[in-house]
């Protein structure tokens, strides 16, 4: 891909690896709506109504609240976590923040969009339809999410961060999309929050920091 685009091989990697993480969720995503006889359009329904956009803002602030509340929680317990730079460490996190600024918050947005149509719209809408309870139903696909998460990370901190990032999205997300009868709602959340950390200076700064460290080792 490099050579073809012409474009710098950690760039390539970074968008090698989003079109893949969009991929999988999508191919996961039909063969889960052919199994349980979904129509995947359904999960898009939507008025833009205000209880509508009630739920979308709601379930932002709700899901920003509550992780910064675990990582303060995480603080206060472990003052000596550097929870930046471990994020930043984090594989596919320090390959995004090797991309430009104009791609470096796209690349996240769009592979927490389809993660959100796979676990929270076709996965969850799928269980509950066939005739799993509610809080079963939501209880295994936030299962499923946290270990998608967690097994990409290497350290005990990072799999700490996540797995409580993956918790508060995934409840959120869940009870969005049954609120509103759509996924819209979710994933404007989930998008949200992965633009809004990919976003941040610190962790650029920080995951500049670390590749500069390994160039000069």
């Amino acid at each position: 891909m490099s050579t073809i685009f012409r474009i710098p091989a950690s760039y390539s990697y970074s968008i090698f690896a989003a079109f893949l993480y969009c991929l999988l969720p999508t191919i996961s995503s039909l063969i889960v709506a052919i199994v349980a006889g979904l129509n995947i359009s359904s999960i898009f329904a939507a008025g833009l109504d205000l209880d509508f956009l009630i739920v979308t803002v709601l379930s932002v602030i709700a899901a920003m609240s509550l992780v910064s509340v675990f990582v303060q929680v995480t603080l206060k317990i472990l003052p000596k976590a550097d929870i930046p730079g471990e994020m930043a460490r984090i594989k596919w996190i320090e390959g995004i923040m090797q991309t430009p600024p104009q791609i470096a918050w796209f690349l996240p947005i769009l592979s927490a969009s389809f993660e959100e149509v796979f676990f929270r719209g076709v996965f969850l809408h799928g269980l509950i339809s066939n005739g799993m309870n509610i809080p079963w139903a939501i209880a295994l696909v936030t299962l499923a999410f946290i270990l998608n998460q967690v097994l990409l990370a290497d350290t005990p901190i990072q799999r700490l961060i996540l797995g409580y990032s993956s918790l508060a999205i995934s409840l959120v997300g869940s009870i969005a999309y049954l609120a509103s009868g759509s996924i819209i709602p979710s994933i404007v959340m989930h998008a949200s929050f992965a633009g809004f950390y990919a976003g941040k200076s610190e962790n650029r700064k920080y995951s500049h920091g670390v590749r500069d460290y390994q160039l000069r080792g």
